[in-house]
Order: structure tokens, then sequence, then C-alpha cells
């Protein structure tokens, strides 16, 4: 129970809040007002990271290509690749995969798993899943990483937002032939 001192704050509180909301209202019925960014995102960019794949493969050649979550008939192997910004550096290390799905309602979505290997020896895991806007040239992932405490533990406690590229600026690109193909991932912290 209450006791009168608490009542009286109650009540100054309330009736302050309440004077301080309707106050605000009509600014808040201007349509400008109603869709202004209060606190904007900002991004800073992390790193550029090169990945390589090998030519395409078939999960089930000849079989169905239905899964639960959609269409999945081909995968990319990662076969290296490479990665730079103002806080690490280091290699893509191969054995991971790009396992791109087609939704049932005809969204194409990313969906690779592998590992980078910093300059000094550390290994990171990383999971990109993002989705394909049409026209197929703009890809947008949202990549979580797992790395061991220490020196960039940062990267588990970020949200992070990326570009795809298909076509690599020549200067980046580390593809040897025919059978295999980069893509550039512009990796942003949201700050």
């Amino acid at each position: 129970m209450r006791n009168k001192e608490e009542e009286r704050c109650w009540t100054r509180r309330g009736w302050m809040t309440a004077a301080v909301g309707a106050a605000a209202m009509p600014a808040l019925a201007r349509a400008a007002d109603r869709y202004a960014v209060l606190d904007p995102i900002r991004t800073e960019l992390v790193m550029n990271l090169v990945v390589t794949c090998s030519a395409p493969r078939r999960f089930n050649p000849g079989g169905p290509s239905a899964s639960k979550d959609g269409e999945r008939d081909v995968f990319f192997p990662i076969i290296g690749g490479a990665f730079e910004g103002p806080r690490l550096r280091g290699e893509v290390v191969p054995g991971g995969a790009d396992f791109p799905v087609q939704r049932p309602d005809g969204t194409y979505v990313v969906d690779a798993l592998y590992q980078l290997r910093t300059d000094d020896g550390v290994i990171i895991v990383i999971h990109n899943q993002g989705l394909v806007y049409e026209p197929f040239s703009k890809l947008r992932l949202a990549p979580q990483f797992t790395a061991p405490q220490g020196r960039y533990d940062w990267l588990n406690k970020s949200l992070f937002l990326a570009t795809l590229l298909l076509e690599v600026p020549a200067g980046m690109r580390r593809a040897k032939g025919p059978d295999e193909s980069d893509r550039l991932i512009q990796v942003h912290r949201v700050a």
C-alpha cells in the first residue's frame, strides 16, 4: 500500500506525463514528424571480403530438389578468398559453401557458412544469410560471426549488414579460371 507522499508523487508524475503527452500530440500529428528518424542508423565498413567459389554442384543429380524450405538444387563450394578491413585481415578457409534456396514464394535466399583465418591465425566462423532482390543484381545479407574471446570478440557483440556483389572489381579478383567465380561482400557494422 502506498503512503500519502507516494500517492502525491504518483499524482504529480501522472499529471506531468499527461501534460507533456498532450503538448506533444499536435507535433506528432504532423505527417513530417510522425516519420522523423529520431535515432538514425549509422554503419561503418568492417571489411571487404572476396569469396572464391568453384563451379556449382547439384545436390541430388537427377533427383528431386525440393526441400522443407524450398528448392535447393545447387550449392557453390567455397575454395578460398581473402578479406581486409581496418581491424582485421586474412584469408577465407577452403571448405565451406553457399547453399542458396528458392522459397515457395519465389524469393531467393543466400545461405553460406564458412571460416575466415586472420593474419594472426585466429579462426572465425561466418554465417551469411540474406535475400536476393529483383532484379537479381541486388543481394543483401545479415552476416553473423562466431569468434573466440580476445582480439576479435567484438564480432560476437555487434550487428552486421552486408552487400554481395557478383561483379568483383578487377584489382580484387582471385578466381583462376572458367570453373571459379568470386563474390565481393562488403560487411558493415551497425553503430
